[in-house]
């Protein structure tokens, strides 16, 4: 699994976790981004300092995926060509 951050986003994640998850509802499919431990399932890894948690689907999908962080909007951003949307939830 190959999933990177940006600086910005490596550095407010330094300690913590960030968990993805596939989204289904009215509005289409897309991945939200949480600070959420890991449930039992999900498949985690380590970067730059940060433990990322991926649900099954989520991993399965977002290979080469790069996390960015957005300091206007205050949250992550999923830059990945199969991520029709991502919604960040704090």
């Amino acid at each position: 699994m190959n999933v990177s951050l940006s600086p910005s986003a490596a550095e407010h994640l330094a300690g913590r976790e960030l968990r993805i998850a596939f989204t289904t509802g009215c509005g289409g499919s897309g991945y939200r981004l949480s600070y959420s431990e890991a449930l039992e399932g999900d498949t985690v890894i380590s970067v730059d300092g940060a433990r990322i948690a991926l649900d099954d689907m989520a991993a399965s999908r977002l290979d080469g995926a790069v996390i960015e962080y957005d300091a206007e909007e205050d949250g992550f951003l999923l830059d990945h060509p199969d991520a029709v949307t991502a919604v960040w939830c704090g």
